[in-house]
C-alpha cells in the first residue's frame, strides 16, 4: 500500500452554502471533512495509460478504505459519505445538481498549489510528493473528534 496522509477539516465554506445542492438526502450539512491523500508511484501530471492505470490502482485503495470508513461509522450510528475521486460524486446518496471538486478542497482545506495539465486535468502539488498525489474525500455528520475515534479502528 501506498503512503496515505488523512487530515481532519471542517467543510468548506463551499460546502456549507451549498451543502443540500450536493448531497440532497443529508438531513443536516457535513461536520467533518476527511481528506484523504495518497502518494503516487510516480508524478500524475502526465497523459498517458500509465497514468491511468496508477489512478485506477488508487482509486480501489481509496474506496477500499472509504469502504472501511464507511461501515465503521455506520457501526456508531454516524452517516457518511464517500465522495469518488473520479468523478467528484457520492457514493451512497442522491446526487445532487452540483459535484465535489476535491482538488479546489484541498487547496482551500490544506492550502496546496495545483496547476492544469495540457488536457485541462487539475492536478495537486504536495510539498513533498510534489504531483505525485492522488486525493480523496470522506464526509461525516460526526465530529472531528469522533472522527478520529473511528479512524484509529483500521487505519
Amino acid at each position: 500500500m501506498n503512503p496515505v496522509e488523512i487530515y481532519l477539516k471542517l467543510p468548506t465554506p463551499f460546502m456549507m452554502n451549498n451543502w443540500d445542492r450536493l448531497l440532497p438526502d443529508w438531513q443536516v450539512p457535513p461536520q467533518t471533512l476527511v481528506l484523504v491523500l495518497l502518494n503516487a508511484d510516480f508524478p500524475l501530471d502526465d497523459e498517458g495509460n500509465f497514468v491511468e492505470r496508477e489512478k485506477n490502482r488508487l482509486l480501489k485503495q481509496f474506496l477500499a478504505l472509504g469502504e472501511s470508513f464507511h461501515r465503521a461509522s455506520r457501526q456508531r450510528g454516524f452517516f457518511t459519505e464517500i465522495i469518488s475521486p473520479k468523478d467528484g460524486m457520492p457514493q451512497y446518496s442522491t446526487q445532487g445538481d452540483l459535484i465535489f471538486d476535491l482538488v479546489a478542497t484541498v487547496h482551500h482545506s490544506l492550502g496546496f498549489d495545483y496547476s492544469i495539465t495540457i488536457k485541462g486535468c487539475q492536478v495537486l502539488k504536495h510539498p513533498v510528493w510534489q504531483t505525485a498525489i492522488y486525493p480523496g474525500l470522506f464526509l461525516s455528520e460526526a465530529t472531528i473528534v469522533e472522527v478520529q475515534s473511528i479512524l484509529t479502528e483500521f487505519v
